[in-house]
């Protein structure tokens, strides 16, 4: 596989640079064994066992450039998937969630600081361009990595859901969410630095 894990919500790749970024990707049993492991985000080839079961793939990648104005947003991403074996063809790639957020943000990807964000969220698989039904999502937010708090997370009539983060002041904002389909596959995507509340760029 080869997952770009920096990239945007209009299709930018976004490549892993050697020397800015770094992290790992590991495969493991439901119980948490691990299978492979990878010292690379988002780049591996594992093979999954043929048995049937559920199996996590975790890909972690960090922003290691000691530059602070070459990141400053989307600093860190950590992607758990929950994800079935047993049955795929030969040579078939893993189906994976994929989140589909749509944040209605400035230029500068700021949301206004003294009041609330509200976007929307939409799931979609590897190797499946349609839109997938929601059977439940949670979505926590935080300002410093740490003291996450539950956002508001509801189904839309479009089968879109809601999601609604309180004004927070002038703050880079980190996003979680937990995402499950019908099947009981699930991703959890933690975004650090995800987008600015406010002006919170070091030329603010």
């Amino acid at each position: 596989m080869a997952l770009p894990a920096f990239s945007d919500a209009a299709g930018h790749r976004a490549e892993t640079a050697p020397g800015a970024d770094n992290g790992s990707t590991v495969l493991a049993d439901d119980s948490g064994k691990v299978l492979a492991r990878n010292a690379a985000p988002g780049r591996a080839t594992f093979d999954l066992p043929r048995e049937k079961g559920w199996y996590r793939l975790t890909v972690d990648a960090t922003r290691t450039s000691p530059d602070p104005v070459m990141w400053m947003l989307g600093t860190s991403v950590t992607s758990e998937w929950r994800l079935r074996s047993g049955h795929e063809k030969s040579a078939a790639p893993a189906r994976l969630l994929d989140l589909d957020y749509q944040l209605p943000l400035s230029g500068e990807n700021a949301a206004d600081p003294e009041k609330p964000l509200d976007y929307t969220v939409g799931l979609t698989a590897q190797g499946d361009a349609k839109a997938l039904p929601i059977a439940s999502l949670k979505v926590w937010y935080a300002t410093d990595g740490t003291g996450w708090k539950p956002a508001t997370a509801a189904r839309g009539a479009d089968g879109r859901w809601k999601v609604t983060v309180p004004a927070l002041g002038t703050a880079k904002v980190d996003l979680r969410s937990t995402v499950t389909d019908a099947s009981g596959a699930s991703l959890t995507e933690t975004l650090i630095d995800a987008y600015n509340s406010g002006c919170a760029d070091i030329w603010c």
